[in-house]
């Protein structure tokens, strides 16, 4: 696939998104499911570094071949070579066997 798309189920939290797209890490667009918190008032309350309700306090990025939640299965091709990498807010990455 070579352009952006998004997959929406039913048993998808809120605060997952699963979307194909292209990274800093990547030239080719990949399935990625990305997890991320937002921040709450009881947040904001016990930390004086956060200013807003809704920013951002962390993410995690992993590629994907099937949605985690309905098991549909996303990618045309299937990539069993070891060249999923996981992602983290820190701009960390790590291969995934």
């Amino acid at each position: 696939m070579e352009k952006y798309d998004r997959h929406i189920c039913e048993y998808q939290p809120i605060n997952v998104i699963v979307e194909c797209s292209r990274d800093t890490f990547h030239e080719d667009f990949t399935w990625q499911v990305t997890y991320f918190r937002e921040a709450a008032e009881e947040d904001l309350e016990n930390n004086h570094y956060l200013e807003t309700v809704g920013e951002t306090l962390w993410s995690l990025v992993a590629e994907i071949n099937n949605c985690p939640y309905c098991g549909l299965s996303l990618r045309e091709q299937k990539s069993n070579n070891s060249e999923h990498l996981l992602f983290d807010s820190t701009g960390g990455s790590i291969n995934v066997l």
